[in-house]
């Protein structure tokens, strides 16, 4: 997961202000981006089945391999709409999140699963983004956006390296015959409780983040090396967040967890409306880390009250729901963006 979040502090940042380099409007970015979660849900409606069918240790790397092509082809395209087919097909990638998301809970206890979680989707990939970010800004800018994602490209082929040496014990064939489907979980109302919560917290938080790049080069003129450095100030929150959740015993159980990130995002806000300067959107991005330390600890919370036997399909629904208000973030942000740039953020 280290390689992996290397390869997306690249570029996530600066996406945005990639896609607009392409010709594309803030209609248009949004549009771009709420793509990637559209063809992102069509991908994980059957990866819960995928999970319990094919052997974890030879789905993970395949699907992975589909991303790493797929970044190294955004640095080709000739304009904005030529981002909508490789987008497909480095969404293929999503299908191996909840198979992931079932090794980490099927490898850990009810005590040490927020830990686990904590550690493996935020304290470690928050350790590449410490570099990634600013690295990609400098490329960006002296060099140029494109290279970007050639680098970032490279770290994802490592990353499929690493899952190509994951050693796990599969349970496909026990699962296809036994296992839980997806009326089961639907039946099963804590699931659909966490599943709902994490449907409302994307799509809330992602609609005021999408655009905030473009909101500081448009609206302060802070520049695309400035902006790659407030990545990797997100990434040292991350791992600050993400240490207190796994060394305070107060936050070994995951609603505690969650409650603690989802009151510290929201600040992020407050210092991009009411900041001016490098220092208050470097706080922001500070607390932006509560975004991603949360997204990891929802996968902590409904790894505690689903049984076993339901986890592919329980991590799959969440990443279907979630990945929804992901999707449709994008659409609602550009729209909002072209009304005021502001009002994504209010």
């Amino acid at each position: 997961m280290l390689l992996n979040e290397l390869a997306m502090g690249f570029y996530s940042t600066l996406l945005p202000i990639y896609i607009a380099s392409l010709g594309a409007s803030p209609g248009q970015v949004g549009l771009v981006i709420g793509m990637q979660g559209v063809v992102r849900l069509l991908f994980l409606a059957p990866s819960g089945w995928l999970a319990d069918r094919i052997p974890l240790g030879r789905l993970i790397p395949v699907t992975r391999a589909m991303t790493a092509v797929g970044v190294l082809l955004y640095s080709v395209a000739g304009t904005w709409w030529h981002l909508l087919p490789i987008i497909a097909l480095a969404s293929i990638g999503n299908i191996a999140f909840p198979a992931i998301s079932k090794v980490i809970a099927d490898s850990s206890d009810d005590n040490g699963r927020t830990r686990a979680f904590t550690l493996i989707y935020t304290v470690g990939p928050s350790t590449a983004l410490l570099l990634s970010p600013t690295l990609g800004g400098v490329i960006g800018e002296v060099i140029s956006l494109r290279a970007v994602f050639v680098a970032a490209a490279i770290a994802q082929a490592a990353s499929v390296v690493c899952f190509m040496r994951l050693r796990v014990q599969d349970s496909s064939s026990s699962s296809s015959s036994g296992g839980g489907g997806y009326v089961d979980v639907l039946r099963f109302r804590p699931i659909i409780a966490v599943c709902s919560l994490f449907l409302f917290m994307l799509l809330v938080l992602t609609v005021g983040f999408t655009l905030v790049p473009n909101f500081l080069q448009d609206e302060h003129g802070v520049s695309v090396r400035t902006i790659g450095l407030f990545g990797s100030v997100f990434a040292v929150g991350a791992v600050v967040l993400g240490l207190v959740i796994a060394r305070v015993p107060r936050f070994s159980r995951p609603m505690d967890a969650l409650v603690l990130t989802t009151a510290v995002t929201p600040l992020a806000f407050v210092f991009l409306l009411l900041g001016s300067s490098t220092p208050m959107f470097a706080m922001s991005y500070f607390c932006r880390a509560g975004y991603l330390v949360g997204w990891g600890v929802v996968y902590a919370v409904l790894g505690e009250v689903t049984p076993s036997h339901l986890r592919s399909r329980s991590f799959a629904m969440a990443e279907l729901l979630g990945g929804f208000g992901f999707a449709v973030a994008p659409f609602i942000a550009g729209a909002l963006y072209e009304v005021d740039p502001a009002l994504p953020l209010v």
